[in-house]
């Protein structure tokens, strides 16, 4: 019989780069996973400091600064392929090939380093070995207890690997407490004399083919002579020392550092991070783990990472669940101005009963008691695996907050006063249901733009049942973007909730499935409390002003008469009969028509009347630049005369005292003369821009006059004279006619300036070298046609209608970065807008090459 033998698994270097660059998804996750360690290493902080002063693409660069690429290794050949010499500065150029400006700012991203520092107990050369360079190692998952009490966040033993996902090398430097740990001994159990230890890696040692973990390893060095606030002082620059209280005291903890970055640290990453970083933990009146993040390229931007408590909201809810499936709800009810509601709502039948009198409103809450099968009647009876017993302790706390409501729904509802763009912006920061595992949140759940936002399905809920607050049935579901709150689990209390490998999330089991279902219920007590109160103040409403609702019901009901009567049109079309029927009544026919017509002129003044109200709100918001700039024109026209001399008196005053023939042969960087013309050119671009802006708010712009168009595009090329030569673009207005139109300056200056910009934005996306715009202007025994026309891109193809173009909000314009839209979307809106109001219209012409469009007005504006 052959013998058995056991044979042991190889396992591949390869498994380094799997379970950390292609295993956490992103690097602010590697990042996040990093912090996490100073927290389980029982840190009062955790400092993250980009150092990325050099790796970021500038348009513009001193002469010292070109010479620093150099010394740090960028070749000068790859400089100047990108940068173009200029006034004493080297500035990004024009056009640069694709292949070039990747490998340049690929250059420039290993210039960068990042550093993750704590001020935790750190790691003697045992734990290194034993626990540090063990992979998976399950020292936390037994062990899951600080020294202070805190549950360690990390489990997986995966987490350092987070390194290979950031960067090619990394460091670390490690102090460790000798009060926390055993005595430090080395692999022959001998004692050591170090107070710490640097660790090195290159992550690039474990590619290759054929190499096994065993043969890959790690630099080890002892540190006998220092501790962490020395090392502090060399490696973090001195304003963030100055910051962050107690940093020299810091004798013990860890230093990471990350260099020949993967990514490409600008401050647009950056600031994503500090925004991760500020919802990591929830918002608590305890400091006991500070959060900070620095950037050497803006030193200024940011600090300390704070949580937001909310303090403006409409409903909130605090939940918390006990180890029998007993839930105990707090409803605070924060919408309704309660000393504006008559006494006498307080008195419906519907209003006599809790949670809903007036004693309730004037506390401000009620509270409830729930079970998890009241929660989710039916369920215990069908689920035969009992998982509401898997689910265990766990505190949710919600926040509900409109955005925004009409003037008509605040006397009806009485709502209090809000503040719509504070609520919006903190939404946008804050919002969503995010989920919290021993104090840091488990990413991507309640995740700002990612697709795990709305993880509860609350937004699937709105669209299944999208009946309005007032709705009878009482279905009205909450929008998952008015939501924000916190669910708080732990490792001891919910077992069944395991991480996913990535660290993106848990794993979708039963167990989190029931759980997400009774989240959902408790908002759903929100959503039922909110209605009905609702409810019953339209009702109540509806009382009091019957009067006013009569009108309503007459417009609804003149509008069913249209309906009909279009219905008789259709029948009478489709009928085959062809004779009168002679006992049918010629009054009633003629009654039936005057109130179709009656009925037909109501809905177009409704529907005119609320297309008016929209354009009223965009205008009224373009309008305020203009109301701010006329209200400061008088000083902008003192300063705007001072600009074309102070620099030649300058100039005077020191030739008084210097010779400017002194200087010639001197480097222009050097040179004051030099310096103050180029100051000048500066001033007369800033002139120019200002008489612009001065000239647009002029009172005499919004009067019918006679505009000579010769004079008017003259004067329109001058005023953009300083932004076009700048951008080496040219304007032909030589075929002019000689006409003249009785119309307002100001809707030409509307249609034009919006014209020229959307062309100036198309040029910067294009690689023209010659730019060139035309406009021509002639005239016909009907009509006048102005035709404008660029050389640059034309339309995108992406849009399957150029006509798409003049809707309103329509725009092309994104952000580089996330691809999110950018542009107003009004300009083109406006010009047409405009143009039909003067009768004209407007007509997209389609050149070879370009944007081109005809503008039409009727020969009854030309004089």
């Amino acid at each position: 019989m052959a013998s058995i033998k056991k044979i042991p698994f190889k396992v591949s270097a390869r498994t380094a780069r799997l379970i950390g660059r292609e295993n956490i998804a992103t690097a602010k996750g590697a990042i996040i996973e990093l912090v996490k360690n100073g927290y389980d290493a029982d840190s009062p902080i955790s400092i993250v400091f980009f150092d990325n002063y050099y790796s970021n693409l500038k348009n513009e660069i001193s002469e010292d600064f070109f010479n620093e690429l150099q010394v740090k290794g960028i070749d000068k050949d790859l400089l100047l392929d990108v940068y173009e010499y200029n006034s004493n500065n080297f500035k990004l150029k024009n056009k640069i090939n694709d292949n070039v400006i990747k490998d340049f700012k690929n250059r420039l991203s290993k210039l960068a380093s990042l550093y993750i520092v704590d001020a935790g107990e750190g790691m003697t050369q045992n734990i290194i070995r034993d626990n540090w360079m063990t992979i998976g190692t399950d020292n936390k998952a037994h062990n899951f207890l600080t020294k202070t009490g805190r549950v360690k966040a990390g489990a997986k033993g995966i987490g350092r690997f987070a390194l290979d996902k950031l960067g090619s090398k990394a460091e670390m430097i490690t102090f460790f407490n000798p009060e926390n740990h055993e005595k430090d001994i080395d692999e022959d159990k001998m004692p050591t004399p170090y107070l710490g230890y640097r660790w090195e890696v290159n992550w690039e040692d474990f590619e290759g083919e054929f190499k096994t973990i065993e043969n890959v390893g790690a630099q080890l060095t002892g540190i006998q002579n220092s501790s962490l606030s020395k090392q502090l002082e060399n490696i973090l620059p001195k304003y963030i020392l100055s910051k962050i209280p107690d940093i020299n005291s810091f004798k013990y903890g860890t230093v990471l550092k990350i260099t020949e970055l993967r990514d490409y640290w600008e401050d647009y990453y950056v600031e994503q991070v500090y925004t991760d970083l500020e919802v990591l933990v929830p918002p608590r009146e305890s400091n006991e783990f500070s959060i900070y993040l620095y950037s050497s390229l803006t030193p200024d931007s940011y600090g300390e990472v704070l949580g937001s408590l909310c303090d403006d909201f409409d409903y909130k809810i605090i939940a918390k669940a006990d180890d029998k499936q007993n839930v105990s709800i707090k409803v605070i009810r924060n919408e309704y101005d309660v000393a504006s509601i008559p006494v006498e709502f307080f008195s419906r039948n519907s209003m006599q009963e809790e949670p809903y009198t007036r004693a309730n409103f004037l506390k401000g809450f009620w509270k409830t008691e729930k079970t998890f099968s009241q929660l989710l009647p039916g369920y215990q009876e069908v689920d035969r695996d009992r998982t509401f017993n898997d689910i265990g302790l766990f505190e949710f706390t919600f926040y509900y907050m409109k955005k925004t409501y009409t003037t008509p729904d605040a006397e009806r509802f009485f709502y209090k006063s809000i503040s719509p763009s504070a609520r919006k912006d903190w939404l946008q920061k804050f919002g969503g249901i995010k989920l919290f595992r021993d104090n840091f949140r488990v990413r991507p759940y309640g995740e700002i733009k990612d697709v795990a936002f709305d993880w509860l399905g609350l937004g699937n809920r709105k669209a299944a049942s999208p009946a309005g607050i007032t709705k009878k049935d009482g279905r009205y579901r909450v929008e998952p973007e008015n939501v924000a709150g916190a669910i708080k689990i732990s490792r001891l209390t919910n077992v069944n909730f395991e991480d996913k490998s990535s660290r993106e999330g848990l794993q979708e089991n039963k167990t989190f499935q029931i759980f997400k279902e009774l989240i959902a219920a408790i908002i759903n007590i929100f959503e039922t409390d909110r209605s009905y109160i609702a409810r019953e103040m339209r009702d109540y409403d509806d009382t009091r002003f019957s009067d006013i609702r009569s009108r309503q019901e007459a417009e609804q009901i003149a509008k069913r008469i249209l309906e009909q009567s279009r219905e008789k049109k259709i029948s009478s079309q489709n009928s085959k009969i062809t004779h009168v029927n002679p006992t049918s009544n010629a009054a009633d026919d003629l009654k039936d028509k005057h109130l179709a017509i009656i009925a037909e002129l109501n809905e177009k003044k409704d529907e005119e009347i609320e297309r008016l109200k929209e354009e009223q709100k965009v205008l009224r918001g373009l309008a305020s630049s203009g109301i701010v700039l006329a209200s400061f024109s008088h000083d902008f026209s003192k300063l705007n005369s001072r600009l074309e001399s102070r620099l030649e008196k300058l100039k005077k005053l020191i030739s008084e005292r210097i010779n400017e023939n002194d200087y010639n042969g001197i480097e222009n960087r050097k040179n004051p003369f030099y310096l103050m013309q180029s100051m000048r050119e500066q001033d007369i671009k800033l002139k120019s821009w200002l008489a612009f802006s001065l000239g647009a708010a002029r009172k005499d712009k919004r009067k019918r006059k006679q505009l000579f168009l010769r004079k008017y595009f003259s004067d329109f090329k001058i005023d953009w004279s300083s932004v076009l030569n700048d951008r080496g673009v040219e304007l032909d207005i030589t075929n002019i006619e000689d006409l003249d139109m009785r119309v307002f300056e100001i809707d030409f200056d509307s249609i034009f300036n919006n014209l020229l910009v959307n062309t100036i934005d198309a040029f910067n996306s294009s690689g023209n070298d010659h730019r060139f715009i035309k406009v021509v202007a002639s005239s016909t025994s009907k009509e006048i046609v102005i035709d404008y026309s660029d050389n640059g891109p034309g339309i995108s193809k992406d849009i399957d209608s150029p006509e798409k173009i003049f809707a309103p909000l329509f725009t092309t314009k994104r952000n580089p970065h996330s691809g999110e839209e950018e542009g107003t979307g009004l300009g083109m809106w406006l010009v047409k807008s405009i143009v039909e109001e003067n009768d004209g219209t407007v007509k997209l012409l389609y050149p070879e090459q370009g944007f081109s469009i005809r503008i039409t007005f009727p020969v009854k504006y030309k004089r």
